[in-house]
């Protein structure tokens, strides 16, 4: 099986889950309690953080809470910010660009009265930063940007929204970096609250990070027993968190060499790809290289990935998060798509794991897939 949909989740790093059990074995002791046992817990959890400030030079700049992954951490950050500063600033900025943990809050959002503007969005994929200056006011609450799309891949000029959105005191600048991690350096001076997820850094499932500039901008969503400074209540879960740092330090110190080798199979594919009529790339110029989206004009993306799952090669068409929807990806219609080769694209992301013989082995299994559907190509 060549494995090619690491933007949906990828492969746990073996010393994750060495790490994961051998906490859940020697140290299952529950953080808040009182006891010799309890404390070691929660010293080692303070170490926990303090390893992950180190690994990106935050030093005091961030509080770290720990989520079960970043629809939580999202939810936390959009909807905290939202009800922290309802009475005095109710507009929420976001795009259509962003994925749905973000999307569908700020459409929940919406309901409960809070005004919602879309930013415009170029052909390239990128927020219209004039249109969001005209969008921004002293009614602007929060701004939520992704860092690199997780269906195109392209990278979102977080500095110029930044410079941008903090012209304005009231206003949170919210990045979801989840496809960032590893893959691009993390741009966290733009950001006022970032969030991470585990697996699509070969960590686990259940694992995230929210990074908070500043606790008291948010108001909890979440409310218990007063855990992770009380904005994420609920017991610590210590052989997750402790486990992330492992696949973080692998992330953070490998991006360059990543990036170049991803980068290296990113054009060896669209180099292929020019010698079959009807390929479309839809991924922009500049976009990251795990993620390389094509269309095939003519036929549906999910006979595509039928046709792929068959040759042993795992692709797939969106987010795996709403694949199974029959609209139209947002994503690509922003961005002008015609569309038939929006509903004959897929998505083919890489990761750490992806080999030089993965890439040869995808494109003889192409060559089949190709001849099955040219008749239908348009």
């Amino acid at each position: 099986m060549i494995y090619l949909d690491n933007a949906a989740t990828t492969k746990p790093h073996q010393d994750v889950l060495d790490t994961f059990i051998t906490v859940n074995e020697s140290l299952y002791f529950n953080p808040n309690s009182p006891h010799k046992a309890g404390l070691q817990a929660e010293q080692l959890l303070q170490k926990t953080k303090a390893q992950i400030k180190e690994l990106f030079h935050l030093k005091n700049s961030f509080d770290i809470v720990f989520t079960s992954g970043a629809t939580e951490s999202n939810n936390i950050a959009i909807k905290g910010i939202a009800y922290k500063k309802k009475d005095f600033a109710n507009v929420i900025i976001t795009s259509v660009l962003e994925h749905p943990s973000v999307l569908e809050v700020v459409r929940s959002l919406e309901n409960e009265g809070f005004n919602i503007e879309y930013v415009n969005v170029t052909k390239e994929g990128q927020l219209d930063l004039e249109h969001l200056n005209s969008l921004m006011s002293d009614d602007v609450a929060l701004v939520t940007c992704m860092h690199v799309n997780n269906i195109m891949g392209q990278v979102q000029p977080l500095e110029e929204v930044a410079q941008i959105v903090h012209q304005y005191p009231k206003a949170h600048l919210h990045v979801d970096a989840v496809q960032a991690i590893g893959k691009v350096p993390l741009n966290f001076e733009a950001a006022d609250t970032l969030s991470l997820s585990g697996h699509k850094f070969h960590g686990l499932k259940g694992q995230g990070v929210l990074f908070v500039r500043n606790l008291h901008q948010l108001e909890p969503i979440i409310h218990g027993g007063g855990q992770e400074y009380g904005v994420r209540s609920g017991t610590v879960n210590l052989p997750v968190d402790i486990s992330i740092v492992k696949a973080l330090k692998v992330a953070v110190n490998e991006t360059n060499e990543l990036y170049n080798k991803l980068s290296a199979f990113n054009l060896e594919i669209i180099q292929f790809l020019k010698g079959y009529h009807g390929v479309q790339v839809n991924s922009p110029l500049g976009a990251s290289p795990h993620i390389l989206n094509i269309g095939l004009p003519g036929v549906k993306g999910e006979v595509l990935v039928n046709a792929f799952s068959k040759n042993d090669i795992m692709l797939s068409t969106t987010s795996a998060c709403s694949s199974k929807k029959a609209s139209l990806n947002e994503v690509l219609l922003a961005m002008k798509i015609p569309k038939k080769q929006i509903e004959g694209s897929i998505r083919i992301s890489m990761g750490a794991n992806t080999t030089s013989d993965d890439i040869q082995t995808f494109k003889e299994k192409f060559k089949n897939v190709y001849e099955e559907v040219r008749e239908l190509l348009r």
